[in-house]
C-alpha cells in the first residue's frame, strides 16, 4: 500500500511574500489546495473544501481562521494557525491592533485554542498568543529568507528602510524617525522604499531634507539590488511581530539599527546597534557608527544560522508530520469502529 501525500487546505488572506513562501514550501511535500479568503461569501466554499483536506493551515488568528478551525475539528481533521503581527496585537497607545476590539479578541482566542497547532512568528510573538490564549498549542517559528535572492554587494553610503507608507506607519513603523535622521547624517542618502497608501508619504517629503528619497514601490530585482549596496538599514517600529524586511536586509549585509521593541532583538541579537523609539538623535549616532561599522557580515551569518529557507521547511513538515499522524490514527480508529459495529450487526 503507498502512502499518499497529506492534504492541506492552505487559507490566506494576503498575498504576502511571507505567506507566499509557507505555500511554496508546503507544496513540496503536501497536496496542497490554495483558498484565498476575501470575505463572508466565501465560507461555503470552505467547508467544502476543509471535507477534502486532512489539515487546514491558516494565516493569521482572523475570523475566517477561527471559523476554519472549528469547522475543521468538526470534521475531524487537524488545524494549524500560524500568527504573531496585528492579529494578536493591541496596543492602545499607537492605535495598532486586532486585539483593541472585543470581537477581535474573541476571534483571535478561538483560533489560538481550537487549532491543533499555533505556529508563532517569534518567541514574542508566542508569549503574546500564551498572554491571551493560555490552552493554545504554541511554538515560535520563525519566518524565512531566500539567502540566494538576498545577498551583499559592494556597500554605498546609504541608509534604508522599507515599509508600506501610510499614516499608521508613521509611528508603528517610525517613518517619522528615519525622515528626520536624514538631516542629522547629511552624508548620507536615506532611502525608503514602500507603496503608498495615503498622504502619508506627503507629510514626510515635507519633512525631508536633499539626502532622502521616497522611491514607493519597487520590483523585487530592484529591490534586491538596492538591500544588497546599501550599508545601514534602519527599523526604527515600535513593535513587530517578525521584521521580514529587517531580514532580509541583513540578509543582505546591511548593517541594522533597530529599536528594542517586539521580536527585533531576537531577528538582529549582537549583530546591530540600538536606539530608544522615536529618539532621532540616539538614532542618528547608531547610524553614524553602523556606516563605519563591519558587522553587515555577523548580520548575513546571523540570517544564514536562523532564519533560511530550509529550518522553516524543517518547522512546517515536522509539523504536518505530527497531524498527520495523529489524523491517520484517527480514521483507522474510525474505520475499525464501523467495521466492528459492521460486523455485530451480521452476527
Amino acid at each position: 500500500m503507498t502512502s499518499r501525500h497529506p492534504r492541506v487546505l492552505f487559507v490566506y488572506p494576503i498575498e504576502a511574500s511571507f505567506v507566499q513562501n509557507d505555500l511554496h514550501l508546503l507544496q513540496s511535500f503536501c497536496d496542497v489546495t490554495k483558498f484565498h479568503f476575501r470575505g463572508r461569501s466565501d465560507y461555503t466554499g470552505l467547508l467544502r473544501s476543509i471535507r477534502r483536506s486532512d489539515i487546514v493551515f491558516c494565516w493569521f488568528a482572523l475570523e475566517f481562521a477561527s471559523v476554519a478551525v472549528c469547522l475543521a475539528r468538526l470534521s475531524a481533521r487537524k488545524s494549524v494557525v500560524v500568527a504573531g503581527g496585528f492579529d494578536v496585537s493591541g496596543l492602545p497607545e499607537i492605535g495598532y491592533g486586532r486585539l483593541l476590539k472585543r470581537r477581535g479578541r474573541i476571534e483571535a482566542r478561538v483560533a489560538l485554542r481550537v487549532a491543533d497547532q499555533v505556529l508563532a512568528f517569534s518567541e514574542s510573538s508566542a508569549q503574546a498568543i500564551r498572554k491571551l490564549s493560555p490552552k493554545s498549542n504554541v511554538r515560535s517559528a520563525y519566518l524565512c529568507v531566500d539567502l540566494e535572492a538576498f545577498h551583499p554587494a559592494k556597500k554605498d553610503e546609504v541608509v534604508i528602510t522599507v515599509a508600506h507608507v501610510s499614516r499608521e506607519n508613521l509611528i508603528r513603523k517610525g517613518l517619522t524617525t528615519f525622515v528626520r535622521c536624514a538631516a542629522l547624517v547629511p552624508e548620507a542618502k536615506f532611502v525608503l522604499v514602500g507603496r503608498h497608501w495615503d498622504d502619508a508619504g506627503t507629510t514626510l517629503r515635507s519633512m525631508a531634507t536633499k539626502n532622502v528619497e521616497l522611491t514607493g514601490w519597487l520590483p523585487a530585482k530592484e529591490l534586491h539590488e538596492l538591500l544588497a549596496r546599501s550599508k545601514v538599514y534602519v527599523q526604527a517600529s515600535y513593535t513587530e511581530g517578525f521584521g521580514l524586511a529587517l531580514a532580509e536586509a541583513m540578509a543582505s549585509g546591511c548593517v541594522p539599527v533597530v529599536t528594542r521593541r517586539g521580536a527585533i532583538p531576537e531577528i538582529v541579537g549582537n549583530a546591530g546597534f540600538y536606539a530608544e523609539y522615536g529618539d532621532e538623535a540616539a538614532f542618528a549616532k547608531r547610524i553614524r557608527e553602523a556606516l563605519r561599522s563591519e558587522t553587515g557580515t555577523d548580520a548575513r551569518r546571523r540570517v544564514e544560522r536562523l532564519f533560511s529557507v530550509e529550518r522553516r521547511s524543517q518547522e512546517l513538515r515536522r509539523v504536518i508530520a505530527q497531524l498527520g499522524d495523529r489524523h491517520t490514527r484517527l480514521s483507522c480508529l474510525k474505520r475499525g469502529s464501523a467495521t466492528a459495529v459492521h460486523e455485530g450487526v451480521n452476527r
